[in-house]
């Protein structure tokens, strides 16, 4: 079932999208990163999102972000629609450039805004890439989070007479439990975060007895193979460490469902609805059916009521 969008712009979120069949598209370039970083600080900059991190790796990639102004699929059709656009333009290919939808996941806690904060900057050491994450060539909060110092980036509106070219910062927040530090402490503390991470996950791989691609071996692979394995799972609608906070938000999501449900039925039917907050209403080109081939009607909600 799809999630129902929630626009709250109190949300702190994890996104996520894959390339379609995990092929690898974003294999990292300077070309490819002046590419992406050009469109993340253009729309970060227009639709005014807050990021804490980013990570683009060969197939797929993640932002820790909050959308104070209850845009974030604004956000993410424009960011995935031009990477999509120009990366294809980039690659003399057509077609189909993402997988499916993004994925948009409520961080739940502020322990779990940190462990998303640590997840995403070591990715490419989580995923074997290079026991380094700082070392990635690809687009990468890393250093960013550390330094803070905005990138900038250039951006060409090709659908403009003369192609003109705009620079825009792209701009990384800290943690909001960071924000009281000084600037030095706060440096301080996220480079022990992150190097204590990194070495876990360097002597996990040890441990299993696997090594690193290494960063020669990543540019030498041919953008557009699939990778030799990938996984693909359902992923959940939030990222938690806390069984509890799990269960709690599954209960609300599953009683927003209900709602929003209702709401439809009666909203499609011209009866007055009211729709959870920071939802989408549906469209209204269908009536809403019973079954595939019969429609609905106010009786029947009269009888469901």
């Amino acid at each position: 079932m799809r999630p129902i969008r929630n626009r709250d712009p109190e949300t702190y979120r994890l996104i996520t999208i894959r390339t379609s069949e995990a092929r690898l598209w974003l294999t990292p370039s300077s070309n490819v990163a002046k590419l992406v970083g050009g469109v993340l600080a253009r729309y970060q900059e227009l639709l005014e999102i807050v990021i804490y991190a980013y990570c683009f790796l060969g197939n797929h990639f993640h932002l820790l972000i909050k959308a104070p102004k209850g845009n974030t699929d604004e956000f993410c059709e424009n960011v995935n629609r031009e990477i999509a656009r120009r990366l294809n333009w980039h690659h003399k290919r057509v077609g189909q450039f993402w997988g499916r939808r993004y994925d948009d996941q409520a961080v739940l806690s502020e322990d779990d805004l940190l462990e998303a904060f640590l997840y995403i900057n070591t990715n490419p050491t989580r995923h074997g890439l290079v026991a380094d994450s700082s070392e990635w060539s690809g687009l990468n909060s890393f250093k960013h989070s550390i330094d803070e110092r905005d990138r900038t980036f250039s951006f060409r509106h090709y659908s403009e007479e003369g192609h003109p070219v705009t620079s825009h910062k792209l701009k990384i927040s800290p943690l909001p439990q960071f924000e009281g530090l000084t600037g030095v402490e706060r440096k301080a503390r996220v480079q022990e975060l992150l190097n204590a991470r990194q070495a876990s996950l360097v002597k996990a791989r040890e441990d299993r007895n696997q090594g690193f691609l290494g960063l020669s071996a990543v540019r030498s692979q041919t953008p557009g193979e699939k990778p030799i394995a990938s996984s693909s799972s359902p992923r959940p609608h939030c990222y938690s460490k806390s069984p509890l906070l799990i269960r709690e938000f599954r209960k609300s999501l599953r009683q927003r469902r209900l709602a929003y449900w209702i709401a439809s039925v009666r909203y499609r039917l011209g009866v007055d609805a009211v729709f959870p907050e920071h939802s989408f209403k549906p469209p209204l080109h269908r009536l809403p059916r019973l079954t595939p081939f019969q429609l609905m009607t106010i009786a029947h909600l009269k009888t469901m009521s």
